[in-house]
């Protein structure tokens, strides 16, 4: 299994400290209360909201301000905000629209509470709030400001925020949430996660705890992180691990789900990351991955992908290194990716050492044109330098592909056909999963269906591998009816392919999908993903949130895997 993405707007929802998941500090002013906050103006984009100061802030080790400026006065110049705020998740849903949330913190200062948000004045007190919160416009997620902070100018600033539900862990049981202990059975207490030191929510866990591999490729921010040494990495004591720009979450906890679910843990290195990076993170999961977890070891994601800014990055460092070879920049590309795979692997090999059969290498390609892989693994421009062979000598041992399916679904060229089911009685189910299940509704469409093409994909891939001595394992998958252009603008192709997920017939699709996956000789499948809202932007979770108590493609996905 994918887990999504840290954000707090995100449904999945893992840490019982939801703070770990707030966003970027907004500078503000207090309309009304700031003088000159009304009068201002703006630049370009800015509001009493968020002034865009962000680089006026004085920020300590773990990124809580130091202090705030005081307010402009008598048209004086400086800066114009005067506090700072950051949107919290709840992990509330449709069904559970409302809840009570302790925020505990170090230091002297105010903190305030909006979207939604309201201090229960009469159970808080220093260095603890009580939050009552209602859902606002659908949004379940709520602005917690820091107003004032340090006002003795002593150093004592607020810091250390911890925001927690209520509820708990019944005692010995991780994946049990309680409210009391009544829910815990005999002899068991519930064990308040205002008191407790428990990191992941036990009803994240629960999602997951029938999984036998986690990849955290969105948690790391691999597609966007910008970490080239250690030192640029997230430390556990940030006050948010919901980067934007930085490798995502701890790498700490990363071994630390892998043992708690028992389950085999799947990394991806960044694009950017130096040799020494990779060392660290390496000797990182040798000391604190349990003796009988493997770790899954990939360079980026999805080089090929021009939707990535990693995939350009290695193309400037390939035309850079390689600038007069007879190749096209895209083939310079993937070789090079293959060149700093081969590394990568000879690096991870060489830490763990006698215990390296508990790393798998794998080479990532894409399911629809095996020649990515070819690159990748032949690697024929690094071969003539100082690698001396292929790339995919050098330790790896899996190609990785993504055999998702109806991908085509959502393309711009079908965007009036599609249209033109949602007409229909059933708004376009019916034909929608013809077309997944047998085809013959699109005209141009693949033959035999979404999965016939998806099946085809699997086998071409598992006779590439096997040439290579490889083996197949699937690092995404799943349904991908998105729309693309002019289909993702369409409200109506977006609640088709939203219904769609939503639908019954999406979890048999699933259960052909993977028996398909199975038949061609494909070993561990991640699909994509375990939890997120359904959009324009796509239905990829499996649930769309946390706490909702089945789906169709969940469901399905658990009926699949095999029991011991």
């Amino acid at each position: 299994m994918n887990i999504a993405g840290l954000a707090y707007y995100g449904t999945e929802i893992p840490f019982v400290d939801l703070f770990k998941l707030s966003g970027p500090w907004l500078t503000q002013c207090r309309p009304g209360r700031d003088p000159g906050c009304d009068e201002q103006r703006w630049p370009p984009g800015a509001s009493a909201w968020n002034t865009f100061e962000q680089d006026a802030l004085v920020l300590d080790a773990a990124g809580y301000p130091n202090s705030l400026p005081d307010p402009p006065r008598n048209g004086a110049s400086g800066s114009r905000f005067t506090s700072v705020a950051t949107l919290v998740p709840t992990g509330l849903s449709p069904s559970r629209p409302a809840g009570r949330f302790i925020v505990r913190y170090q230091g002297q200062g105010t903190l305030g509470y909006a979207r939604g948000a309201v201090r229960n004045a009469a159970l808080s007190g220093p260095g603890r709030d009580v939050v009552d919160v209602n859902g606002v416009g659908g949004e379940f997620w709520f602005e917690l400001a820091i107003l004032a902070t340090d006002p003795g100018g002593n150093g004592d600033h607020i810091r250390n925020i911890r925001v927690v539900p209520e509820g708990g862990t019944c005692e010995g049981q991780p994946t049990a949430f309680c409210t009391d202990s009544m829910g815990c059975g005999e002899q068991r207490d519930c064990r308040p996660f205002e008191e407790s030191d428990s990191i992941f929510d036990p009803r994240f866990l629960r999602n997951l705890a029938q999984f036998r591999a986690i990849r955290f490729m969105a948690y790391q921010n691999t597609n966007d992180s910008t970490a080239v040494g250690w030192t640029d990495r997230t430390a556990p004591e940030s006050r948010t691990w919901a980067s934007e720009t930085g490798d995502g979450g701890p790498a700490e906890m990363i071994p630390a789900l892998g043992n708690r679910l028992q389950a085999d843990v799947w990394v991806n290195m960044p694009a950017r990351a130096d040799d020494g990076y990779v060392r660290q993170f390496a000797m990182l999961m040798r000391r604190k991955l349990d003796k009988d977890r493997k770790v899954y070891v990939e360079y980026s994601n999805e080089a090929w992908n021009d939707a990535f800014s990693a995939g350009r990055w290695m193309e400037a460092q390939a035309l850079a290194r390689w600038p007069d070879a007879d190749e096209s920049a895209y083939g310079k590309r993937l070789q090079w990716y293959g060149m700093r795979t081969a590394q990568m692997c000879d690096i991870w090999k060489e830490v763990w050492a006698e215990e390296g059969d508990r790393v798998v290498c794998v080479m990532g390609s894409q399911a629809a044109n095996p020649w990515t892989a070819r690159q990748a693994l032949d690697c024929p421009l690094w071969q003539g330098g100082r690698g001396g062979s292929p790339c995919y000598r050098h330790h790896i041992q899996a190609l990785a592909i993504a055999p998702y399916f109806g991908h085509y679904l959502g393309l711009p060229e079908h965007a009036a056909t599609v249209k033109g089911w949602c007409s229909d009685p059933d708004g376009g189910l019916r034909r929608l999963f013809t077309e997944i299940f047998y085809g013959g509704e699109l005209p141009g469409g693949p033959p035999g269906g979404a999965l016939e093409e998806a099946k085809r994909q699997m086998q071409e891939n598992k006779r590439l591998a096997s040439e290579y001595g490889l083996d197949l394992v699937a690092y995404e998958g799943g349904q991908h009816l998105v729309g693309v252009g002019e289909a993702g603008a369409d409200p109506a192709i977006t609640a088709l392919f939203v219904a769609a997920n939503r639908d019954h017939r999406m979890g048999d699709a699933y259960l052909r999908h993977l028996e398909d996956w199975r038949a061609a000789g494909g070993g561990l499948y991640n699909l994509w993903n375990s939890a997120g809202p359904y959009s324009q932007w796509g239905s990829w979770g499996l649930l769309e949130y946390r706490d909702q108590p089945g789906a169709p493609k969940y469901d399905a996905v658990k009926a699949a895997m095999p029991r011991e």
